[in-house]
């Protein structure tokens, strides 16, 4: 029992890291829609009907957002009277893709499979909007997108200037400490209580090719299961390199990526259990038959199907029964997820949730915001020429560009040059080593895992800058990861010896590495 819980306790931290960066872009891009962009303007940006659901699609996988981060941009949309359909088809595309996860799919698996990854993820969240609109949307929907959209545009809009900017930021507040808090948490809470109940290393022999049932396991585990779009991407890639299920991988694409039980929970409260379970089920047995189509259509026969995998150990308990000691793992897991970047987005996002609630508290007749939203009185003096009007609904436009031109740019800095990333491998591998020949599996482990993540950072950072990468470079990637999860298994088996005697492997694979990704001039890079 306290293997559950140390392993719930850990499991929690890292999802809560790993969702606050999409979480914060979410509530902001809620913020820009009811301040800057407008009811009339957001219902115009979405559209309705095909067109809504195409534009439901293109803006989920251009906003990068994660399964809860797209409940508050839902919520507005909802508030502002989209078309129902529309916005659950933003809902299920949103979280799926984004700039910096789609490259690092290019990277790690066959394009053109990851491309049709995101044509199908189009066809079934289209689909599902549509079935949402022809047999589960009741006769007063209409009606009362009409009645929200009226009362939408009742509030009035903030005033130009600073004020507006403000707004943004104060609604943004209140939205992350309102009744989506709770949504938030169930989603949390509910992914790191099955990640803990499910025993160390269970998923490890599961999802393989020749297993029938592989995408019926995935959806079991994935639908509850909360992932952010960049880890989710990276267990998809281990998959294909594995050779395990292409119809289980698409299962943990549209599902396991796309949604989670705080996703699930708001869907039941706004639109009501008795259409959304149906509809939802609807939606499952789609994916689940496009999957087992995908399967004969997409597989690579010429990967060799390993017999087991580590893509899933995030899902799974992280302690073995037999283990003792969790606190120091578990300070070590959380200080390794929460790296600079990361500290910068918790600390922020923990800043609006103590604004948001001392708003919420001291300030419950919303004075601030009728304060935001009066407008400046007329002084009959001359404007500046430099003061220049800009319509709320182009200057949330150019917000929403921005935020897409952010997590590009989020690609390169996540994604360092190959120098850099060569410097850290360089050090991670001294450290591994050292690691490992003095019997300090724990860390050992822990410092194999950095090298893998950051070999994948470097073929995608050199992905990027260069358009492309070498048959050489991608074999030379592949064949160290594997090295590397070789000796892993070693040291995970006790057999502390032969991870020793694998070094040396390593050490040439690490050498033909080198030699496929060679240095450049700081100027190239």
């Amino acid at each position: 029992m306290s293997t559950i819980f140390y392993g719930f306790v850990l499991r929690l931290g890292q999802i809560a890291i790993e969702a606050c960066l999409t979480l914060l872009i979410g509530v902001m891009v809620a913020g820009v829609l009811r301040r800057m962009v407008g009811p009339a303007g957001t219902r115009k940006l979405f559209g309705s009907g095909w067109n809504g659901l195409l534009r439901g699609w293109l803006a989920g996988m251009l906003l990068p957002v994660c399964s809860l981060g797209v409940i508050p941009v839902a919520r507005e949309m909802r508030r502002s009277g989209v078309p129902g359909g529309t916005v659950l088809a933003f809902v299920l595309a949103a979280p799926l893709l984004n700039p910096i996860s789609f490259l690092y799919g290019l990277t790690l698996a066959e394009p053109s499979v990851i491309c049709c990854f995101a044509a199908a993820s189009l066809v079934i969240t289209t689909l599902a909007g549509l079935l949402w609109d022809r047999f589960f949307a009741r006769n007063i929907d209409a009606s009362e997108c009409k009645l929200l959209a009226e009362k939408a545009d009742a509030v009035p809009m903030p005033g130009e200037g600073p004020k507006r900017i403000l707004s943004v930021f104060v609604t943004a507040c209140r939205e992350l400490t309102g009744r989506d808090l709770g949504f938030y948490a169930i989603g949390l809470l509910g992914s790191a209580m099955l990640a803990g109940a499910i025993s160390y290393g269970s998923l490890q022999h599961t999802m393989q090719h020749a297993d029938h049932t592989s995408p019926l396991l995935m959806a079991a585990v994935a639908v509850p299961i909360y992932s952010s779009p960049l880890p989710g991407m990276m267990k998809i890639g281990l998959m294909f390199e594995h050779g395990n299920s292409i119809g289980a991988s698409l299962v943990l694409f549209m599902l396991g990526i796309g949604t989670s039980l705080g996703t699930l929970a708001w869907l039941l409260v706004d639109f009501g259990w008795k259409r959304i379970i149906p509809w939802f089920l609807s939606y499952v047995l789609i994916v689940l038959v496009t999957a087992y189509a995908a399967e004969p259509l997409l597989y690579d026969s010429r990967k060799k199907e390993e017999e087991h995998t580590h893509a899933f150990d995030d899902y799974t308990c992280p302690f073995p029964a037999h283990s003792v000691d969790h606190a120091p793992l578990i300070r070590l897991k959380w200080a390794e997820a929460f790296g600079p970047l990361e500290q910068t987005v918790c600390y922020g996002l923990v800043g609006m949730l103590a604004a948001g609630m001392f708003l919420r508290r001291l300030d419950r007749g919303g004075r601030a915001e009728s304060w935001l939203t009066a407008r400046n009185a007329d002084t009959g003096k001359a404007r500046p020429k430099w003061d220049v009007t800009i319509p709320g609904p182009i200057l949330g436009g150019i917000s929403l560009v921005g935020l897409i031109a952010f997590s590009v740019v989020g690609a390169y800095l996540y994604y360092p040059n190959r120098n850099e990333c060569l410097d850290r491998i360089a050090a991670v591998y001294a450290e591994a080593a050292v690691a490992t020949r003095t019997g300090d599996k724990n860390d050992a482990i822990r410092r194999l895992e950095q090298w893998d993540l950051l070999v994948r950072k470097l073929q995608v950072g050199v992905y990027i800058r260069s358009g492309g990468l070498t048959g050489e470079q991608a074999e030379a990637a592949e064949e160290l990861r594997e090295a590397l999860e070789e000796v892993r298994d070693m040291l995970l088996a006790d057999d502390l010896e032969g991870a020793k005697a694998h070094l040396i492997l390593v050490s040439l694979k690490h050498r033909a590495l080198k030699d496929a990704y060679p240095r450049v001039e700081s100027r190239d890079q």
